[in-house]
Formats: structure tokens, sequence, C-alpha cells
């Protein structure tokens, strides 16, 4: 199993390589967040920083739900 995995993980990074190479010009106009002009970064830094943010926010909510069903005394 854990050549599958392996070769599983060579895939993804394979195809997020090409999405990064094909996604590397700076979007036009520059992106604004509260009327701040943000540091013009790849198109393709932007999405994988949103995806790593939507993750790690999932991430964090499951191990807070999880924590707090340990912490109930089982129904009777």
């Amino acid at each position: 199993m854990t050549k599958m995995k392996a070769l599983w993980l060579l895939v993804c990074g394979a195809l997020l390589a090409v999405f990064i190479i094909q996604n590397w010009q700076n979007p036009e106009p520059p992106v604004q967040f509260l009327g701040f002009h943000i540091l013009p970064f790849p198109q393709s830094v932007i999405i994988l920083g949103c995806l790593v943010l939507g993750f790690l926010a999932g991430l964090l909510t499951y191990s807070i739900r999880v924590k707090r069903s340990q912490q109930e005394p089982p129904p009777e």
C-alpha cells in the first residue's frame, strides 16, 4: 500500500508543478483587499494559498469538534 501512496503523491506533485508553471503570471489589475493593494503575487500562489487556508480552517474546526465530543459525557 505504501507504493500506491507514493505513486499518488508523485502524480499529485507533478500535477501541482504543471499548475504552478502554467499560472505563473501576475494578475492584472493587482489584487485589492479593503482598499489596499496586495503584493503582486502570481495567480498560482494566490490560488494555492486560498486552498491551504481553507484546508487549515477545516482541519481546525474538525479538531475542535472532536475535542468537544470527547469532553462531553456519553448520554445515558
